[in-house]
């Protein structure tokens, strides 16, 4: 990794009240899956966002920024926030018998979370286990093909990259904020083969597979 990353976060923890080839493209097999959960209305985020982003191009490492709904109220309605998003958060808060949810919380392969890491710590994360449940997402004809032994498979459709967006109101009234893999879709699916969801130009996807602990324990990702 690279060594002139941040090496660590010390920030406020908020708690809550260009098209693809037809056919011929296969999905990669990340080692690391760094989720975000962010929101444009929490002052504590940005650095979180910075860190994240910074890794976005590490190989083998797949970057995912969800934008929460739950701070909304306090003036700014997060502009790649998602319900959905939430309820995937919730997802972990669960299974890691936290009791609240939290902004920033960065989640390690489904397995650990915290709101900061150092480069070094998420460098010691083990890579996702060659286990006997698998995924893999191909594009198909300008759709996507999912194969997996599991019951479940989330997919996830993000922007690769930077965004950037002007808050004009809330904690960060003011501050132009940068994410990194804006999160823009999130749907579970459980009948394998050619899906519905159509190829967009400049999308991205990763196929998630949880175990019962909710780990991810397979993953597959097809960029532009």
């Amino acid at each position: 990794m690279k060594t002139n990353l941040i090496k660590a976060l010390t920030l406020t923890i908020c708690m809550a009240p260009s098209a693809f080839a037809p056919s011929a493209m296969a999905g990669d097999t990340p080692a690391t899956v760094i989720e975000l959960f962010t929101s444009q209305g929490c002052s504590s985020c940005p650095p979180a966002n910075e860190f994240v982003g910074q890794l976005a191009d590490e190989e083998n490492t797949l970057v995912l920024s969800y934008g929460v709904t739950y701070w909304d109220y306090l003036g700014w309605e997060d502009t790649f926030g998602d319900p959905s998003y939430t309820l995937r958060q919730k997802e972990y808060d669960r299974a890691f018998d936290i009791g609240h949810i939290y902004t920033p919380q960065i989640v390690l392969n489904g397995a650990t979370h915290n709101s900061r890491f150092t480069e070094d710590q998420v460098e010691a994360q083990s890579p996702i286990p060659a286990d006997d449940l698998h995924v893999d997402i191909v594009n198909k004809d300008g759709k996507l093909d999912v194969t997996s032994n599991a019951e479940r498979v989330y997919i996830v459709t993000y922007t690769p990259g930077w965004q950037e967006v002007a808050v004009k109101r809330g904690e960060n009234g003011g501050r132009t904020l940068k994410v990194a893999n804006v999160v823009e879709g999130l749907q579970i699916i459980e009948n394998y083969g050619p899906t519905d969801i159509a190829i967009e130009p400049g999308q991205a996807y990763a196929a998630l597979v949880h175990d019962d602990a909710h780990a991810i324990v397979a993953a597959s990702v097809l960029k532009p």
